[in-house]
């Protein structure tokens, strides 16, 4: 139920979004890359127009597109290194000169392909590796985003839906890595971005919403999560993370049952099955009730708890023991194996990502499907949020949980 206060601010914050949007700044992101694997030696090339090179704030030169920067890790220092310049500091920053240009970046102590960045970039130490932090525009980062957690080839209105949760994602999020020097990470512990995206149907859907973001009956920015494939029913949060978010409710999803992660397999050992539950929970095999319950299993809906049997066997922590694809999963005994027949990829609480898309394949719209899977939210615009910050720390929502699965 909304309040009438909150009912009057969200009318007024829909009325002004047009006018605050012009007059606010682009909200400016800080992104720590190659968090998941560190390294202490990048290669660094101007893209689109030169960059600035800065050494402990001081100017060291110009890097152009013809040129490129070798920075190591040089016992508790940086060493930097290009064709025009050679010098030690700190802490570096790569400036673009145009807001268009940008950088290339690539670990030269693995084989991985290298990647393209907008904003600037700042590097300094962190326990011997090099710190890299991308300050990239709001609406550049979603981009990216956007294009590595979607993928090619979807529909307009749900590469729509996929920018106004990543945004909105981001936000309510952006004080998870501030202790580490940055707002988010770069892969799926945040949101999975690998630098500036080249899709023109993305650049375009972004462009679309830019600025909106999701926010709960009392305008406050939701946890907007989503995973892969939900096998057909979606999880209240609180089944997951023990808080209950009113937004995130359990819902049936029949768009995602054939799609590429609606269902999967796993066979073991009948010993080794029933040794992890013993090690793992206590689970003793004597009574013949209770060993049926985990030997026989087929849940008509998702469950809790596997078998709902004694002692508790919580299936969340089965899912991350074993690194099953879900939690919604029947067990059968065929000979001395367990075979395990499983539904959907991911947390499932929040956004199904496959069943989204067979949504938007249907024809319904971005407002349509999100409404599906978020109960009684608004979409507003960011900057009527910062225009009217006064009525509540709207951008301060605890973090918690992960977008992915």
């Amino acid at each position: 139920m909304i309040s009438p206060r909150s009912s009057l601010l969200l009318a007024i914050l829909l009325g002004v979004g047009a006018v605050a949007q012009d007059a606010l700044p682009e909200r400016q992101m800080r992104i720590g890359i190659f968090r998941e694997r560190p390294t202490s030696h990048v290669l660094l090339m101007s893209t689109r127009g030169a960059c600035q090179v800065l050494g402990d704030g001081v100017r060291k030169g110009e890097l152009k597109t013809t040129d490129g920067l070798r920075i190591e890790v040089v016992g508790k220092q940086l060493s930097a290194r290009s064709l025009g310049m050679t010098f030690t500091a700190q802490r570096i920053e790569l400036v673009p000169a145009v807001a268009t240009a940008g950088f290339r970046l690539k670990a030269t102590e693995r084989k991985e392909a290298e990647r393209e960045y907008t904003g600037r970039l700042e590097v300094s130490l962190a326990g011997g590796q090099l710190m890299l932090v991308n300050k990239v525009p709001l609406e550049q980062y979603t981009a990216g985003v956007v294009s590595a957690e979607a993928g090619k080839e979807h529909r307009q209105e749900y590469y729509k839906l996929q920018a106004v949760s990543c945004r909105t994602y981001a936000l309510t999020n952006q004080r998870k890595h501030l202790l580490e020097g940055f707002e988010l990470c770069d892969g799926v512990h945040c949101q999975v971005y690998h630098g500036r995206n080249r899709n023109d149907s993305i650049r375009m859907a972004v462009d679309a919403t830019r600025g909106l973001v999701i926010v709960d009956p009392e305008i406050k920015l939701i946890h907007a999560t989503f995973h892969s494939n939900c096998g057909g029913e979606t999880m209240n949060a609180e089944d997951l993370w023990s808080k209950h978010e009113p937004y995130l409710r359990a819902t049936r999803d029949t768009f995602c049952l054939a799609s590429p992660h609606a269902t999967w397999e796993r066979t073991m050992s009948r010993r080794e099955w029933l040794g992890y539950l013993d090690r793992r929970f206590g689970f003793k095999s004597a009574d013949s009730l209770q060993l049926r319950a985990v030997l026989h299993y087929e849940p008509q809906c998702r469950d809790l708890y596997l078998g709902n049997t004694w002692p508790l066997l919580p299936l969340k922590h089965v899912r991350e023991d074993l690194k099953l694809k879900s939690t919604f999963f029947s067990v059968k005994v065929e000979g001395d194996h367990v075979h395990l027949a499983g539904r959907g990829f991911g947390h499932a609480v929040g956004l199904c990502q496959e069943g989204a898309m067979g949504m938007a394949r249907a024809g319904r719209s971005y407002t349509d499907i999100l409404h599906h899977y978020f109960t009684n939210v608004h979409l507003v615009d960011l900057s009527t949020l910062d225009f009217f910050r006064d009525e509540g720390d709207t951008l301060r929502a605890p973090a918690r949980g992960s977008a992915g699965p």
